[in-house]
C-alpha cells in the first residue's frame, strides 16, 4: 500500500515517469498540451518546425518546473525537437531521437495542423490539399508506425489525435482542411482497432473553434454565434481532455471521438 506522502505525490503527478511525444507543440494547442502532461509529471518530446519559438516553448516549461514544489519522483525532461513530420524518414528520425532523449515512449500525440482556408471547390489549391494530407494524415501514419515498438513496451500506451469538428461535419469549404480530418479519424478507428487487443489506446478529440492563431480574429463573431455556449475554447480547455486520455482514468476507453466544441453539433453546423 502506498504511504500517505506515496498517495499525494501520485494525486499531484499522475503522469510521473511517463514519456509524451507532442507535435505542432511550439504555440497554441501543442503549447497547452505539453504543459498539462508536463506539470501532471510526464517527460515531453515538443516537436515543431519553428526552431526559434520552440526553444521558447521548452524554456518555459522548465521554468515552471523549476519552480513547481519538489515532489517524490525526479524532475520532468523536456526536449525541443524541430523537425518536419510530414515524411516517413523524418518521422522514423524523430521517433529514434525521442526514445534516446527519454528512455522510451507512452503517449504520443497527433496535434499538428495546418491553416485552412475558406474556398470552395473551383479555389481549392491542389498543393494545399495535398499539403493538408501530409500533416494531418501521412504523418501520425508515419509517427504512429515508427513509434509502435515503443508503445507495445510501454505499460501504459496512448495515442491521441486532435482532429476536428469539420472531420464530422464539414460545411462546404476548405476541401483539404474537411477532408484530411475526416481522413483522421478513419486513421484513429483503424489503428484503434488493429491494437486494443495489445491495450494501446488510440483515441481522438474534435475541438470546434478555439482562441489560437488558427482562428483568426475576424471569424471570431461568426464563430461564437454558432456555439451554444457563446465563445471559443481555451488550449487550456482542450489539453485537460488529452491530459484525461493520457492518464489511467481513461484506461477503458479507447476508439472513441471526444467531442470538446461547446455544444456546437448540438444544433450542427
Amino acid at each position: 500500500m502506498l504511504s500517505a506522502e506515496a498517495q499525494s505525490s501520485t494525486a499531484k503527478r499522475p503522469l510521473a515517469g511517463r514519456r509524451a511525444l507532442i507535435t505542432g507543440a511550439a504555440r497554441g494547442m501543442g503549447r497547452a498540451h505539453a504543459l498539462a502532461l508536463c506539470t501532471r509529471g510526464a517527460s515531453v518530446v515538443l516537436v515543431d518546425l519553428d526552431a526559434a519559438e520552440l526553444e521558447t516553448t521548452a524554456e518555459e516549461l522548465l521554468a515552471g518546473l523549476r519552480v513547481a514544489p519538489a515532489g517524490a519522483e525526479p524532475s520532468p525532461a523536456v526536449v525541443p525537437v524541430a523537425a518536419d513530420i510530414t515524411t516517413r524518414s523524418s518521422a522514423e528520425a524523430i521517433i529514434a531521437r525521442a526514445i534516446d532523449a527519454v528512455g522510451g515512449l507512452d503517449i504520443l500525440v497527433h496535434n499538428a495542423g495546418r491553416m485552412y482556408s475558406f474556398t470552395g471547390l473551383l479555389e481549392t489549391d491542389d498543393e494545399d490539399f495535398r499539403a493538408l494530407f501530409a500533416v494531418n494524415v501521412d504523418a501520425p501514419l508515419y509517427l504512429t508506425r515508427a513509434a509502435l515498438p515503443a508503445l507495445q513496451a510501454s505499460a501504459h500506451p496512448r495515442v491521441i489525435f486532435i482532429s476536428s469538428q469539420w472531420g464530422q461535419v464539414p460545411d462546404g469549404h476548405s476541401y483539404g482542411y474537411m477532408a484530411s480530418k475526416a481522413a483522421q479519424l478513419g486513421l484513429m478507428k483503424t489503428l484503434a482497432t488493429e491494437f486494443a487487443p495489445q491495450g494501446i489506446l488510440v483515441n481522438a478529440i474534435t475541438p470546434g473553434a478555439v482562441a489560437t492563431r488558427m482562428v483568426p480574429a475576424e471569424y471570431h463573431e461568426a464563430e461564437r454565434a454558432v456555439i451554444p455556449l457563446g465563445r471559443l475554447a481555451e488550449p487550456a480547455e482542450i489539453a485537460s481532455v488529452v491530459a484525461f486520455l493520457a492518464s489511467d482514468e481513461a484506461s477503458f476507453i479507447t476508439g472513441q471521438v471526444i467531442a470538446a466544441n461547446g455544444g456546437a453539433l448540438i444544433v450542427g453546423i
